[in-house]
């Protein structure tokens, strides 16, 4: 018996794809989930013109509609659901402000200049029908490769245990979900990097048949009068949030992770946390002050 893997770049990030093969049938299912991920990835990526969300784009402001069969309206719905909860702000048309920072973070487009680009932002400007999906202003823009990575992930793992895989884990970026343990029993490990003093730590998490969501990074912030700011950025005003810098969350899939992970980090610090311990899910959150918080803080 012996562990086969793959490791490819799919919707733009680092892919790996493990499986236990005890009956000589890896090397196809291998095949199989990396087809999916380029099916979904030529369905939703940004970065394909072909893709619904790009359709989406290309028609903004036109009232031309992109129909969505039942996985795209699904997956819309689950997007609304996180507007929603995040009461506005986890919104996936902001990408269009990045634009108006540098690679540090700081501003370097007018305040003038901001405020036209903010006129731009807003799910709410995403209109559903029967017929199809339609941005209703000019130059707005959605990016859902934040959303669809997790549930892609997802979906592989229901096509291996479909096929009766009991050894499995598969990655992208910061999404992880795993089928049981390694094939040998040991557990599987998932590193993460956390603050320790002037530089950082790595501490391994124990992920067996769960999912995982990493949402932020406090080792990537902007510095503004002194505070550490993350990357996320305000679709009300194009301002940093004064959230939570990085968040992990763990759940029975990554998807769920992934949301509970999305929605902390976008809300203040003190809120973020309450809202987190309310949960009962596994999970870590480093503040402002590059303080641990949480059960897995404690694994280190």
């Amino acid at each position: 018996m012996k562990k086969n893997e793959i490791r490819f770049r799919c919707f733009g990030k680092a892919c790996r794809i493990a499986i236990g093969d005890n009956n000589g049938g890896s090397a196809d299912l291998l095949a199989l989930c990396q087809a999916e991920l380029a099916r979904l990835e030529a369905k939703f990526s940004t970065h394909l013109p072909d893709s619904i969300p790009s359709q989406i784009n290309q028609s903004s402001g036109t009232g031309s509609c992109t129909p969505l069969d039942a996985e795209a309206r699904s997956l819309f719905h689950f997007v609304d659901a996180l507007w929603e909860e995040s009461e506005h702000i986890f919104d996936p048309t902001t990408r269009i402000i990045s634009g108006c920072y540098d690679s540090s973070g700081k501003l370097i487009a007018s305040q003038g200049h901001l405020e036209q680009v903010l006129k731009l932002v807003g799910w709410r400007n995403l209109e559903i029908s029967a017929e199809g999906a339609y941005l209703t202003s000019a130059g707005t823009l959605i990016d859902l490769n934040n959303c669809v990575r997790p549930y892609a992930l997802d979906s592989l793992r229901k096509i291996l245990l479909k096929h009766g895989v009991q050894n499995a884990l598969i990655e992208m970026d910061q999404d992880v979900v795993t089928i049981g343990k390694q094939l040998d029993g040991a557990n599987w490990l998932v590193g993460v990097r956390i603050p320790q003093g002037s530089s950082a730590a790595i501490i391994r998490l124990k992920l067996n048949h769960r999912g995982f969501a990493l949402r932020g990074d406090f080792e990537q912030i902007t510095l503004h009068n002194g505070e550490r700011f993350g990357r996320a950025l305000s679709p009300v005003d194009g301002q940093a949030i004064a959230g939570l810098l990085s968040v992990i969350v763990i759940a029975d899939n990554c998807l769920t992770a992934c949301s509970v992970a999305s929605i902390a980090r976008l809300k203040t610090e003190a809120v973020g946390i309450q809202w987190l311990e309310s949960l009962g899910l596994p999970w870590m959150a480093v503040d402002r002050q590059l303080n641990c918080h949480g059960p897995l803080a404690a694994k280190g």
